[in-house]
């Protein structure tokens, strides 16, 4: 089944003859919003924070929250709905037709600063499909979302694409006014959920809270915190290629790039976006011992940007406590184990060798590498040389 969208002005889609019933939510199914309500006349923000982005624009202030839904709509009915139906089709392994579709309800989850995803559930054949269509609005929402689309393809192939959403299909639609979306339809991951540090109301105390759509949000124990750094580390890890330097890069907690479900009895992560991946050093010389002073780069660079995000994910940087040094020695550990044999590389063995001052300018060197007026900054040098002796003790613990 072809699953492409053209890039097709809107006023020029095509009209589909189906039965299917479209429906329209915030984030949850309380949140109706009516066709030509006063909701579905509103200006739709197109910016997180354009103050701060600087992309604020008066001139593409054009967009309703109607456009919105109906440009999700006709993605998804373009072509006799061909992208819905060839991802029921890779979901199921049996066919799907544009009459098997009953309902589609499209529910609008965030604006973000990249994207402005819907998950969408459709209704088939006695089933419910859940999905995500993402659409780029934005400057850098467009400047990324096809890369990121053709990247989550190639990467769903390798060994580590359980981690990843599967993707469908990718689209273009021109508004009237001249305004370009483009989107996407992944998978969704049902059960998981957004996680931030945020402040504990009881004891004042930062903690990890999962943001459940229709239940209170709860915070992490200490175990799940722990346990859900070191999936971090160990999911990104397995994406990082040892060879030939490529990893996922970059990736922030504060954007929610992964996702996660909690039980008592267990925690799962998974991440949700790849935006980029790359090798961020190069060199033609890659002998064993560069390949381990690579590794070393990688995780200085993954022990601090796993400690930053911002509270509720949209207030004031923070800094994340030891739990998450700990969390992510012991998941790029797992990470190296599962796809380094012992007989190849003996990285523990070099890890075990590495000095306080080595790490001590290595941490320097990444804090370096950050954009001078990264609001981030400020707070990686201002806890540099302690996090440097805690990846230290973490690593000599781990190794002992």
């Amino acid at each position: 089944m072809h699953s492409g969208v053209n890039i097709v002005p809107y006023e020029r889609m095509p009209v589909v003859s189906t039965s299917v019933v479209f429906r329209y939510f915030l984030s949850s199914a309380s949140e109706v919003v009516e066709e030509n309500g006063s909701l579905w006349r509103c200006v739709f923000p197109l910016y997180l924070n354009p103050q701060k982005t600087g992309e604020y624009d008066p001139a593409e202030l054009v967009l309703t929250y109607g456009d919105y839904f109906k440009t999700v709509r006709l993605f998804l009915e373009n072509r006799e709905f061909s992208v819905v139906t060839s991802a029921i089709f890779e979901t199921t392994q049996k066919p799907c037709m544009a009459q098997d579709i009953n309902t589609i309800d499209i529910f609008l989850v965030k604006h973000g600063q990249f994207y402005h995803p819907s998950r969408v559930e459709v209704l088939s054949m006695g089933r419910v499909f859940t999905f995500v269509v993402n659409a780029a609005l934005s400057f850098s929402g467009k400047s990324c979302i096809k890369r990121e689309f053709d990247l989550l393809k190639r990467l769903s192939l390798t060994s580590f694409g359980a981690y990843l959403p599967r993707v469908y299909g990718y689209g273009e639609v021109i508004l009237p006014e001249g305004l370009e979306v483009k989107l996407f339809l992944g998978q969704w991951f049902d059960d998981f959920h957004e996680f931030h540090i945020s402040v504990d109301p009881i004891d004042r105390q930062h903690k990890i809270r999962v943001w459940h759509v229709c239940t209170t949000p709860g915070f992490l124990t200490s175990d799940q915190t722990l346990e859900m750094y070191r999936q971090i580390a160990m999911i990104l890890t397995n994406c990082y290629d040892v060879e030939s330097f490529e990893q996922v890069f970059p990736w922030h907690h504060a954007a929610g790039d992964f996702v996660v479900s909690s039980t008592d009895d267990s925690l799962r992560i998974r991440l949700i976006t790849v935006r980029q991946y790359g090798a961020l050093l190069e060199t033609l010389d890659k002998d064993e011992n560069t390949i381990l002073e690579a590794m070393l780069f990688f995780l200085v660079n993954l022990s601090i940007r796993t400690r930053l995000d911002r509270i509720d994910g949209v207030g004031e940087v923070v800094w994340a406590g030891l739990p998450a040094v700990e969390g992510t020695i012991r998941g790029f550990m797992d990470g190296l184990s599962a796809k380094v044999p012992r007989r190849d590389l003996q990285f523990r063995e070099f890890f075990a060798s590495v000095s306080l001052l080595e790490l001590r300018e290595i941490c320097e060197a990444v804090a370096d590498s950050y954009h001078p007026i990264a609001p981030e900054l400020s707070l990686v040098r201002e806890h540099l040389a302690v996090h440097a002796g805690e990846v230290f003790a973490s690593l000599m613990a781990f190794s002992a």
